[in-house]
């Protein structure tokens, strides 16, 4: 017999069971670190290829040109291989051939893919589970215009992502000049030392390269996990080394900027709204709140189309506080309250209200230390 059923239809004598499993509904599996990749490429163009490691890139997407001095036409797999040595384990990459410019936006090198043709490109990308986005071969000002149309496309069809851009400048002003404020873009500077398979020796790459470095790192690290203070791992050496004056200036307007300390670090994780001071300063609060809608969302949408009443809005608080739970848990937040009613309007209407009320987790980012002499 089916699992449901209405009174009005017994008729023949028999045992009747209808099951209500909405119960046993919970939130699945999140991706937070997958990277969403475009540029030029020899072959593979049109497709987004999944890349679980550089060598099955290399094969798709044919080896890289000599970096030149920016000369070469094919650097996705440049971009790619910077990932990968900085820690990324799950890429989406989509090549464009070169020769696909846009005559309304132009690209600044001859051949070279424009604004028009990256912004398609994302617009596939982001139809696949990608949590960061980067495009190394852009211009800064180019990527600021790309992202800053992709990522208000994407949170407005309810994805929520994040985009990592090198600054191509080479003084603090102009870095600083370069700043739109935007909580979901991060601007790191300054350009990086890396190994060159083609030229077999290390090479100085502007910062727009580092944006690939930054993403590896970062997608490496729960949405808790600050990159303040990490270690790019595949990155030799920057190619400028900032005073302390001119870190302060960089910092405080919204530059995520690289040390030489120790090896290649961090000095402070931030997106471009740290030079307004906003909520969102923070790359982790940024991650942690794009994890729980996220979150809330996998664990509500099985609801959609259930009864409306209080026996199944109170399996969907369970589902809810089951994943806010795991948070708190994983140290994510530090505490949390949730609540979900519906009036008898909104019963009418088909809408449930829940408030869910969050304190994401901060790192330490600076120790005041008083020192008593006695």
């Amino acid at each position: 017999m089916a699992e449901t059923f209405t009174l009005s239809e017994l008729i023949i004598p028999g045992t009747y069971v209808r099951v209500s499993a909405e119960g046993l509904i919970s939130g699945g599996a999140i991706s937070t670190g997958n990277i969403g990749i475009v540029g030029t490429a020899r072959t593979g163009a049109g497709d987004t290829r999944i890349i679980s490691e550089y060598a099955y890139a290399r094969d798709v997407f044919g080896d890289y040109d000599a970096f030149a001095g920016g000369a070469g036409d094919f650097n996705l797999n440049r971009a790619i291989e910077l990932l990968y040595r900085n820690g990324a384990k799950t890429v989406f990459a989509r090549a464009l051939p070169v020769g696909t410019d846009d005559p309304a936006t132009p690209a600044k090198d001859e051949g070279q893919p424009g604004q028009a043709a990256y912004v398609a490109a994302f617009e596939e990308l982001i139809k696949e589970d990608v949590n960061i986005l980067v495009a190394p071969q852009l211009t800064t000002a180019d990527a600021l215009a790309v992202f800053g149309s992709v990522l208000e496309t994407a949170e407005g069809n309810g994805r929520d992502l994040m985009a990592v851009v090198g600054s191509d400048a080479s003084t603090v002003a102009a870095i600083n000049a370069q700043v739109a404020v935007n909580d979901r873009i991060v601007l790191v500077a300054p350009g990086i030392r890396a190994y060159d398979a083609i030229a077999e020796d290390a090479v100085d790459l502007p910062g727009t390269y580092t944006a690939a470095a930054f993403a590896g790192l970062l997608s490496t690290l729960s949405p808790q996990t600050s990159p303040t203070n990490k270690v790019l791992p595949g990155v030799g050496a920057v190619t400028r080394r900032f005073s302390y004056g001119e870190v302060k200036q960089l910092v405080a307007g919204g530059v995520t900027v690289l040390e030489q300390r120790g090896g290649v670090r961090v000095v402070r994780g931030i997106t471009t709204e740290m030079k307004d001071d906003g909520p969102f300063k923070q790359i982790t609060t940024r991650r942690i709140t794009d994890f729980a809608k996220a979150g809330i969302r996998k664990a509500a949408n099985p609801f959609i189309g259930r009864l409306n009443n209080q026996r199944v809005r109170a399996a969907l608080q369970g589902s809810i506080d089951g994943f806010l739970t795991t948070m708190l848990q994983d140290e994510a937040i530090t505490s949390y309250k949730l609540d979900v009613v519906a009036t008898r309007a909104d019963e009418i209407a088909g809408r449930v209200r829940v408030t869910a009320t969050v304190q994401p987790v901060f790192s330490i980012d600076f120790i005041a230390v008083t020192l008593v002499l006695e």
